[in-house]
């Protein structure tokens, strides 16, 4: 039997362990309730082991698309799939408020009416280039440009300064997005033309929170960006982990990216593989029959 079996009938086990524990009788419950005090409640700690591969299945009817690019993407399915390699620029605490520990700083200005975000340096791209502040307004640019069909422009994003007048085709570039040490600094300053009382909590719509690189995409027209293969096949990230290789619609297989800012991932290898419902199924029936067995 396979260690994959092994594990689902293990937790099936507990599971059914959890279930006849709670049905227990009062005089289980009292020695329960008097040995509480024996337990520490701290869990032992210990350090994790580097490597190895994490097999991981997405439960779907349907193969994903593979566009790996967040302002293109609109479906659930793409953006777990590229979620080893997705990072995006801003952490979070546990109220969701940004915080300064990610990929970017962050600043918000009422008074002026703008954000500051500022790319740490050695964030980089897994071909080893920085991310720098054009990556940041390039995403911009795809969301709003409507040769792109992004689904992500929003009345919300245009309130940053001119990205409206981009969108509509009556200025080529964003006047409210300023890169003050020009397109190869780090830092972005933001202009909108009112500030609204979320923007300190991630995933307010009112910035986008990835960056994209330019560099690598440049050369692509972007009424072919979502067809393209440096999208589809060969797509850049700056998170923990790089494409090695893609079945189309089923399967990615993904590296260690050697430039992530934080270090070596503890996962040599992630495979991500699309499994229809019946086949999530009729796995449960197999692992049922066993027990019953």
């Amino acid at each position: 039997m396979s260690k994959v079996k092994y594990l689902g009938i293990a937790a099936l086990l507990s599971g059914t362990a959890l279930s006849l524990v709670a049905c227990g009788n009062n005089k289980a419950q009292n020695n329960e309730d008097a040995d509480h005090n024996k337990f520490k409640e701290a869990v032992a700690k210990k350090a994790i082991k580097k490597g190895g591969i994490l097999n991981y299945a997405i439960e779907s009817d349907s193969p994903f698309t593979g566009i790996f690019l967040p302002e293109l993407s609109d479906t659930s399915t793409d953006s777990e799939v590229a979620s080893p390699g997705q990072e995006g620029l801003f952490q979070i605490n546990d109220q969701y408020k940004i915080n300064n520990n990610g990929a970017a700083t962050f600043k918000l200005d009422r008074k002026a009416k703008t954000v500051t975000i500022e790319v740490k340096k050695g964030v980089k791209w897994s071909d080893g280039k920085q991310v720098n502040a054009k990556d940041i307004e390039f995403a911009y640019e795809i969301i709003a440009n409507k040769d792109s069909k992004s689904q992500r422009y929003t009345a919300s994003l245009a309130d940053i300064v001119g990205l409206a007048e981009y969108h509509d085709g009556k200025s080529k570039t964003i006047s409210g997005i300023e890169m003050p040490d020009g397109e190869n600094g780090r830092k972005v300053v933001i202009h909108f033309k009112q500030m609204k009382p979320g923007m300190l909590q991630s995933g307010n719509g009112y910035f986008w929170e990835y960056a994209e690189p330019y560099h690598y995409l440049k050369d692509v027209p972007f009424s072919k960006l979502m067809s393209s293969d440096k999208v589809r096949k060969n797509p850049l990230f700056y998170g923990p982990y790089r494409v090695a290789k893609i079945v189309r619609g089923q399967s990615v297989t993904w590296e260690r990216n050697p430039h992530y800012w934080r270090g070596t991932p503890n996962f040599e290898k992630v495979s991500m593989s699309v499994i229809g419902t019946n086949s999530v199924t009729q796995a449960l029936r197999v692992i049922n029959l066993m027990l019953l067995a």
